[in-house]
């Protein structure tokens, strides 16, 4: 079987994937991937194509979204965000390019990460299923139906009126969001497959270079991710964090400086990128935004967090992280300071670690990727426009 997936070009909406894309190659299927990003991809053993915005071209379309985005209070951009940049800005260029790779390459699935809209139009012109894969939690219905809103003049063009929810659920929904951290209704989808959120390990299991050596004291990981890393804000925090009994190892990204947070107590080790699944697995507690990746791998983990929401689907992740019993989250405006007592208690309190490992078994019962791929060529095989998942 051949299966296109097709995704934007962020971290977080492509690394949720690879899993998936791996699992249908390890079973013998072709698989080809359409990105902006295709050297991330094809970094991972997968061939690519690149297609929508990239570089230059991206940066300076995003920016005045971005802009405007900024203005708006914390909480209130993703709603914002998500029609306005993944729906009406990136989907046409994206279509463009798609269309004409779908209609040579003749895949029969096609699969497109929660915030890649023009998967459902081109699967519509070629007759074939298009699965909608999570990064993270639920997007809300609102937000990805007024994405469909925006792109109604666009399936028009092409002689389709645009479904609800911009196409995305006329199709299995891959689920990687454990129940009880799902923050989102989803009454709204037909069809729900899950799908564990595997997150591969780069490296040898022995090999934890950039981690600071284990003294007896707990292992802290701080990130903020690739987005929102800024200095400004993770330089206080790291300083106000040093001062804790813990080693602190400290990510601030591959575009990013080290050295922008000056010198550092030998408790504290800052690197550019580590192998997160690879280091989670040496950690008691996890400092972050909150960004899906960083959430799902910690909780696979069974480890309690921190979250810090700046934007995007950071508020939803911390509001479940909370309301499971796994983690603490701090408001807009917090201060550095304010991390200290709660990363103090999260240490202290063994029923965020007991609340944690609760959803780490959740996860750990959810379905493999290579589960998932026999699913759904079974579904595909078998008549998928007829049959809902077994």
């Amino acid at each position: 079987m051949r299966v296109l997936f097709s995704s934007t070009s962020g971290y977080g909406h492509i690394y949720p994937l690879l899993p998936l894309a791996k699992a249908f190659l390890a079973a013998g299927h072709e698989v080809l991937w359409a990105t902006g990003a295709a050297d991330v991809v094809a970094a991972a053993g997968i061939e690519t194509a690149v297609a929508g915005l990239v570089g230059p071209e991206l940066r300076d379309a995003v920016a005045p979204v971005a802009a405007a985005a900024a203005r708006l209070p914390p909480p209130d951009r993703a709603a914002f965000m998500f029609p306005t940049m993944f729906g009406g800005l990136l989907t046409p260029p994206m279509v463009a390019d798609l269309l004409p790779l779908a209609q040579r390459w003749q895949p029969d699935l096609l699969v497109h990460e929660q915030a890649e809209l023009a998967s459902p139009l081109v699967a519509a012109l070629l007759g074939r299923p298009s699965l909608t894969h999570a990064f993270g939690g639920a997007v809300p219905a609102p937000f990805v139906a007024e994405a469909g809103q925006r792109l109604a003049a666009l399936w028009a063009e092409h002689g389709l009126a645009v479904p609800p929810h911009a196409g995305c659920f006329t199709a299995p929904y891959l689920d990687i969001c454990p129940p009880s951290v799902q923050s989102v209704p989803t009454a709204h989808i037909a069809q729900v497959q899950p799908l564990r959120p595997v997150a591969d390990v780069g490296g040898d299991r022995a090999d934890l270079a950039g981690v600071p050596a284990d003294d007896g004291r707990p292992l802290v990981y701080v990130t903020l991710g690739t987005i929102h890393n800024h200095a400004a804000f993770l330089r206080p925090l790291v300083e106000a964090l040093a001062a804790l009994p813990v080693r602190l190892l400290v990510t601030v990204g591959k575009d990013a400086d080290p050295a922008l947070l000056g010198d550092q107590p030998p408790n504290v080790r800052v690197e550019r990128w580590v192998d997160q699944p690879l280091v989670l697995g040496h950690c008691a507690l996890v400092v972050s935004h909150g960004g899906s990746g960083t959430f799902l791998g910690a909780l696979a983990q069974g480890l309690p967090q921190l979250c810090l929401p700046q934007a995007a689907d950071q508020f939803r992740n911390a509001q479940a992280g909370v309301s499971s019993g796994a983690a603490l989250s701090l408001p807009p405006g917090w201060a550095p300071a304010d991390a200290v007592p709660a990363v103090q208690r999260l240490l202290a309190d063994g029923r965020f670690r007991s609340n944690a490992t609760k959803v780490s078994a959740e996860i750990a019962g959810m379905p493999s990727p290579g589960d998932v791929v026999e699913t759904l060529v079974r579904w595909r095989t078998e008549g998928s426009s007829d049959r809902a998942l077994q």
